[in-house]
């Protein structure tokens, strides 16, 4: 969800710039602050015992993320890192709710970004029981493609994006990636990728 730049400094917002591979937050800490990205891109993660991690969203400049919890006054489920150099504005939850409570039309378009970010979620967990590497890999690509063109499209994702959003190593992404090219499922011109 985006809230106008403006609105935010006004109630209190606070600008910090990042470094790439900065924590913002870590699985299991109190949420404190409604994030929104100015600049750059953040990745959300969960990670197992085996210290495999997994992607929970991926954001980019004028998106927020990690409102669910702040909302509902429970801890993290997921760690936040910054993907590149990053401009964040912050702001407290008291401030964030006078500002839903000032601005009513936000609170319909945070309704709208939560209901998204449940339906994303519901289509990355049908990834996730796919049983074949190459099934989980079609089925995310197909999402990333939106499901309807027909015409293929450059994914703009690396090798290692698409492992931890599928939950395959990247070997097994890259192998699968080349069979399916040679099966001529996908298209891969300069190490990118088309599908």
């Amino acid at each position: 969800m985006h809230i106008d730049y403006d609105i935010l400094v006004t109630y209190g917002g606070i600008v910090r710039k990042y470094d790439k591979g900065a924590i913002l937050f870590r699985e299991g800490d109190t949420p404190c602050y409604f994030y929104q990205l100015v600049e750059g891109k953040v990745k959300m993660f969960s990670t197992n015992s085996e210290g495999k991690d997994l992607i929970q969203g991926n954001f980019t400049a004028g998106e927020s993320f990690g409102e669910p919890p702040l909302i509902i006054n429970k801890d993290y489920p997921s760690t936040a890192q910054t993907c590149s150099e990053a401009i964040i504005i912050r702001i407290s939850k008291e401030r964030l709710l006078s500002i839903l409570h000032d601005y009513p039309d936000l609170q319909l378009k945070m309704l709208y970004a939560f209901a998204e970010r449940i339906y994303s979620k519901a289509n990355a967990a049908q990834i996730l029981l796919c049983k074949s590497a190459e099934e989980k890999i079609v089925n995310y690509l197909h999402l990333l493609k939106g499901g309807k063109q027909r015409e293929p499209i450059l994914i703009n994702k690396t090798r290692q994006e698409i492992a931890e959003s599928t939950g395959l190593r990247v070997e097994t992404v890259i192998r699968t990636l080349l069979k399916m090219e040679a099966e001529q499922k996908v298209k891969i011109i300069d190490h990118k990728i088309y599908y």
